[in-house]
């Protein structure tokens, strides 16, 4: 701007910032203006036009901006002010208990016919009728009936008297009768009504009103009750004073209830024992707690007499002390028959002193009193040096701590005490004792003695510990009996396995001889004309395929009896059945109709496909027992999907299901129901263990899979295997390309072989690789060869072989003699453990038969790890 400024532009901001900022806001947004002024326009030198009268005009903007911002001050005060108000009335009227509303007349020809809900917080809302909210709608809208018409008619008549009403009304909301106290008042051309829910106050009072005439029925009653009563009762007020004896206290004492009331009794009460009651009252009475006590009272016919009294704090609902109640019974006869049973005690006393235990006493506390004559023979200790707790001296200090516990707890308690504990002889000798003591109780339950004996059972202790030592000793032998029992079940359940294989051993020597024919023709053939080259080639690649469909079928057998953890791999189901199908055509024998259904594109699973052989193979031998030599027995693969329950023990997902039926006989629902039990078995005896369903159900559990079985008697039975499928590839043992064995050349191996074709074709394989090999027949030998000090590179050794040393113990040994000398270990078995004790084996092992491959392989390992 090339003019001075028209100051009026600033005069919002000054507002603007006070009200948003207070006080300092709009005097900092004045300054700030002022300053924007004399910087950008007001001439800087005196001599300028106008300069004096531009400056007067800055001064006066500053003044009439100051004058604003405390005016803008004081409408922000106000401002802030009503919110407060406001924001408190509806935080009030929304947290209110009470409901509150603002009412405004519906008027038609200038008369109220109606009223309409302005406003209503959530408390007048939550007492509407169930999902009506009140404001904006019409009284009529809401009510119906005779409510509406008494609400409408008291609203009326509330804004047409101008001054505040107060009633409760009946209103039926929701079908249910309430009642509601309200007060309204004009406010404007309106009103302010405010209400609360008092149905629960008016039935509390009604029950209070009815609480009230039972009580005094109640009172009636018990004063009849009690007049009633053959003992004395009496009732106090809170300040000691008696305010109601029953007739048949009247009735003992001859004298007028007004006689009695306040402290009258007292005077009836003996003058030795008057000191005595007004002292224990005292005490019960600061202390709201129940008494009991005997005095002497002074009976209609002058005669005192003895009672007991019994009296108990009485309390209104509300917790508040009323006094006490209390009962009185003439126990006079009680008390002779007491002083007369003391001059008997001397008699007892007598008699106790002549019994042969060890008998004592005790205070209620228990506190030990007295000890007779037997106890003081035996210990040598006067009475006096074991009074209170100092017979615990007697006692051997191995038992001290637990008998004056038990002790201590039958105090406590009131309970019988019974415990074995051991006491010192006059003579130094410990002796076993059995201690037992009980309470002598009043008649109100409270303990007034312990009497207790001490019998010596020192032989029958040593009696029942010798017995004890027996029964131990027979425990230890049926442990052991235990033991034997457990190796016994799991020799059988092997058992079990060797039974199966036992039945396939006609079949797969058949497949066997078939193998040989092939091996022993073609190498025979190659032997007669070994320069046909081409002759030769085919004849030896036709023996090599026999040879390992013989290794395959040997592993299966073996794989089927050995002991070994899960080794889980992705298999193709139908490939993996198709392989042993031979297998299991020969375990059920040629007079049983077996068929193999696999459903095409079953897909893959993982699981430890020997295990699952022997899993199959299990299922169809049991299903040719069950069909007995001539029936039907079928194997059916398909792929589905599970829901959650269809299968017990199977999670929702896609399963792969492999199905063994048969024609046989069938189970009962009994036998269904055990059938996964170990060793149960409806085979006769030797003819099966029980183990076979109780593997397969753990194998799929493993699997992570479940079993089921299908069987009705005389339908068959149907077991299928339910294995979690897959979507990886199955695992496929990639062909071994020929080797360059080069780096074998020059490397000096001692072989360990005792069957001599073995280690004549081991050692032409090493040899052909290029190794020089030394050969021993067993342990001790290649031990001896090895303490020569004879320098080798690697040592080859079998596992099992004889002469007392086996080839796990010869790699131990070598291990501690030579431990830079790299070990191979090779074995004809198929299990994982081959050292008896469970020896671990960290050694390669190479499994026979091995290929020329397999070898290599593992010695160039074996080298390269030593190396490293």
């Amino acid at each position: 701007m090339a003019l001075p400024p028209n100051y009026m532009a600033f005069y919002p901001a000054v507002l603007f910032a006070t009200l948003v900022a207070g006080l300092r806001g709009g005097l900092l947004a004045t300054a700030l203006s002022a300053g924007a002024v004399w910087i950008l326009w007001l001439p800087k030198a005196p001599m300028e036009e106008s300069w004096r009268q531009q400056h007067v005009q800055l001064l006066l903007f500053v003044v009439t901006a100051a004058l604003t911002v405390a005016i803008a001050k004081a409408l922000r005060l106000a401002v802030q002010e009503g919110a407060t108000v406001e924001a408190r009335f509806r935080i009030f009227q929304e947290q209110a208990l009470d409901g509150f509303v603002i009412m405004e007349p519906v008027r038609e020809a200038g008369r109220v016919t109606d009223f309409v809900w302005a406003y209503a917080n959530p408390a007048a809302d939550r007492m509407a009728p169930a999902g009506q909210g009140l404001a904006g709608r019409r009284v009529s809208e809401v009510f119906t009936g005779d409510t509406t018409i008494e609400m409408i008619e008291r609203l009326r008549k509330a804004l047409e008297a101008g001054v505040p009403d107060e009633m409760d009304v009946r209103r039926v909301i929701d079908g249910q009768e309430r009642w509601i106290r309200s007060s309204a008042m004009k406010l404007g051309e309106g009103l302010a009504v405010s209400f609360h829910d008092v149905t629960d106050q008016r039935l509390a009072d009604q029950a209070v009103r009815a609480a009230e005439e039972e009580a005094r029925r109640s009172r009636d009653e018990f004063e009849h009750i009690a007049n009633a009563a053959p003992v004395m009762i009496w009732m106090s007020g809170p300040s000691m004073g008696a305010i109601w004896f029953n007739a048949s206290w009247l009735a003992f004492t001859g004298r007028r209830m007004e006689e009695e009331l306040a402290r009258g009794w007292l005077e009836e009460v003996h003058p030795e024992d008057r000191a005595r009651v007004l002292a224990t009252y005292d005490e019960h009475f600061a202390a709201r707690s129940r008494a009991r006590l005997e005095y002497r009272i002074l009976r209609h016919d002058g005669a005192y007499r003895w009672i007991d009294e019994a009296a108990a704090p009485r309390f209104d609902r509300d917790g508040k002390f009323l006094g006490y109640i209390g009962s009185c019974s003439d126990i006079t006869d009680r008390k002779t028959a007491e002083t007369q049973l003391r001059g008997g005690e001397a008699r007892v006393r007598a008699l106790v002193d002549s019994l042969p235990q060890l008998l004592w006493s005790a205070r209620p506390d228990g506190d030990f009193d007295y000890f007779s004559p037997q106890w003081i023979d035996f210990t040598g200790v006067p009475a006096a040096q074991h009074l209170g707790d100092k017979w615990l001296d007697a006692v051997h200090p191995d038992d001290r701590d637990d008998l004056q516990g038990a002790w201590s707890q039958a105090i406590k308690g009131g309970l019988p005490f019974d415990l074995e504990h051991r006491l010192r002889r006059h003579d130094g000798v410990w002796r076993w004792f059995n201690a037992r003591a009980s309470a002598i109780r009043e008649e109100d339950g409270t303990i007034r003695r312990w009497f207790g004996s001490s019998s010596d059972v020192t032989e029958i202790v040593e009696a029942r510990r010798h017995l004890e030592e027996r029964v131990a000793e027979r425990t230890r032998e049926l442990e052991a009996s235990l033991e034997e029992r457990a190796r016994a079940e799991a020799a059988l359940a092997q058992a079990h396995r060797l039974e199966t294989v036992g039945r396939l051993t006609g079949g797969v020597a058949h497949d066997f001889n078939n193998l040989l024919t092939v091996v022993i023709g073609g190498l025979d053939m190659i032997l007669k004309n070994p320069a046909d080259t081409a002759r030769v080639k085919r004849l030896s690649e036709a023996a090599l395929a026999a040879g390992r469909r013989g290794e395959r079928l040997t592993r299966q057998l073996l794989a089927f009896s050995r002991r070994q953890e899960l080794k889980l791999e992705v298999v193709d189901v139908g490939a993996l059945i198709e392989q042993v199908e031979p297998l299991v055509r020969r375990a059920v024998g040629e007079s049983i109709d077996l068929t193999v259904d696999c459903e095409a594109g079953v897909g893959a699973t993982r699981l430890d496909p020997a295990q699952f052989e022997a899993a199959l193979l299990n299922l169809v031998v049991n299903a040719a027992d069950a069909v007995e030599g001539h029936g039907r027995i079928e194997i059916l693969t398909r792929r589905l999907t599970l829901a959650q329950g269809q299968v017990s023990g199977a999670t929702p997902g896609d399963y792969v299901a492999v199905s063994v039926a048969d024609t046989g006989t069938g189970m009962s629902a009994e036998v269904l129901r055990r059938a996964f039990e170990p060793f149960f078995t409806t085979k006769e005896v030797g003819k099966g263990t029980g183990l076979g369903l109780a593997q397969v159900y753990g194998f799929m559990s493993q699997c992570g899979g479940a079993v089921a079985i299908d069987s009705r008697p005389g339908e068959g039975t149907t077991v299928t295997l339910y294995v979690p499928a897959v979507d990886a590839a199955p695992t496929v043992e990639a062909p071994r390309e020929p080797s360059d064995d080069s780096w074998a050349a020059g490397t000096s191996i001692l072989l360990v072989e005792d069957d001599a074709a073995v280690r004549a074709v081991t050692e032409s394989l090493l040899q052909e690789m290029g190794c020089d090999v030394t050969t021993d027949v067993d342990g001790p030998s290649a031990m001896a060869r090895l303490k020569t000090g004879q320098a080798f590179d690697l040592l080859i050794s079998d596992i099992v072989m004889p002469g007392g040393m086996n080839g796990v113990e010869l790699a131990s040994w070598t291990r501690s003699q030579r431990p830079g000398l790299p070990i191979v270990l090779t074995t004809g078995y198929a299990g994982d453990e081959f050292a008896e004790g469970g020896a671990e084996i960290t050694w390669p092992v190479v499994r026979k038969p091995f290929r020329a491959e397999q070898l290599s392989a593992a010695v160039r390992e074996a080298l390269a790890r030593a190396s490293t």
